[in-house]
């Protein structure tokens, strides 16, 4: 009797295509998470292998300072809320992920937070958490400068899973930037 069996290469793609897909549509896996005084609600639609139909929504969290003084470089501090739960044994770091921050206002532009992750081992059928984003962005311009989540890039096991906002994104961090003179 023949018996077929996938590669190991091949089964550990279909693998991160499955886990990707779960992480990309975490809205639609759990209940919200809780929601913390900082983040925002934002609306996805996601292509890519195993990506999930539909629009999905993340609880995102950016933190900025109030106020800075014009040419004053800031590290800001972004995590995107979700928790899921893993349908394999993920080992610590094996999620990763990046967000790119619409600039608007003041000054205009964008940034990517990179560095997101799971930091400890998830084992399977437990919740996950990918936080940890940073990024610096330079503030030239006197004024109110506001920065909203924009694309999203989630990474398991070599599979790659790309969002787009769907809808409008809220602003998530206001900073009030003040003149040099």
């Amino acid at each position: 009797m023949r018996t077929s069996q996938k590669p190991p290469n091949r089964r550990r793609t279909l693998a991160g295509a499955a886990v990707a897909a779960v992480l990309a549509g975490a809205g639609t896996v759990l209940a919200a998470p809780p929601a913390l005084a900082d983040t925002v609600p934002v609306q996805y639609t996601c292509t890519g292998p195993g990506a999930p139909g539909g629009v999905q929504s993340l609880q995102i969290a950016v933190t900025a300072p109030d106020s800075v003084q014009q040419g004053t470089t800031v590290n800001l501090s972004v995590d995107v809320i979700t928790t899921i739960t893993a349908p394999i044994d993920l080992p610590a770091g094996s999620v990763s992920g990046e967000l790119a921050l619409d600039i608007a206002g003041a000054d205009t532009g964008s940034v990517t937070a990179t560095g997101f992750s799971n930091a400890d081992t998830v084992p399977s059928g437990t919740p996950v958490s990918v936080t940890g984003g940073k990024a610096s962005f330079q503030f030239h311009t006197a004024g109110v400068t506001t920065f909203s989540p924009g694309t999203a890039s989630v990474h398991v096991f070599g599979v790659t899973v790309d969002c787009s906002i769907s809808g409008t994104a809220p602003v998530a961090a206001t900073v009030q930037v003040r003149g040099s003179g």
